[in-house]
């Protein structure tokens, strides 16, 4: 049973779209009950912590920080402003140690997160490019924490700036996100 369920997991999270159906929406600008996503469902998500933003805390200062442990050994941390709309979401491996790559497994895990909460579609090639970059960036300079260019860049029709990133281990986790004024 558990092969099967290791098997089946790169299926599970492919989203609607790339599976061939309706596009889900994205977690972005909506209140999303995240447990309940099929993203998460799929990851076997589980609440770790809630924390209040305080007006030292960098972006939103004013919502919370939902953090969730998957089965796999993410840290998924989401920002969600009052009224439970999602600003912005993290897909992180702490502790990795500096020099870490993704697994094949871990890189479809990051791009179906990316698509998921942006409703944008990120192929797993993409990321592990992002991680490729930010490793190289990270050997001109050692405090480099990913590459400088984003993974995507887009604006809502209201002209809010919106992006997607990836970082390496070292200068800090290892792991993709995207999220509003994402520099």
């Amino acid at each position: 049973m558990k092969l099967l369920r290791v098997a089946l997991l790169p299926l599970l999270l492919l989203t609607s779209a790339q599976a061939g159906g309706a596009p889900e929406p994205a977690w972005i600008g909506r209140a999303v009950d995240v447990p309940t996503t099929p993203l998460c469902r799929a990851m076997r998500c589980t609440l770790h912590t809630v924390r209040e933003n305080t007006p030292d805390t960098l972006g939103g200062h004013d919502g919370q920080q939902r953090t969730y442990r998957t089965a796999s050994g993410w840290q998924l941390e989401v920002d969600v402003r009052p009224g439970g709309q999602v600003s912005g979401a993290r897909l992180l491996r702490p502790g990795a140690p500096r020099g870490t790559r993704l697994t094949a497994a871990q890189t479809r895990e990051a791009a179906a997160f990316l698509s998921a909460l942006t409703g944008r579609t990120f192929r797993p090639q993409a990321v592990q490019a992002c991680v490729t970059a930010g490793l190289a960036a990270q050997d001109r300079d050692f405090d480099a924490y990913g590459p400088t260019d984003p993974l995507s860049r887009w604006s809502t029709p209201a002209g809010w700036p919106f992006r997607a990133r990836c970082g390496v281990a070292g200068a800090g986790p290892l792991g993709v996100w995207a999220g509003w004024r994402q520099g």
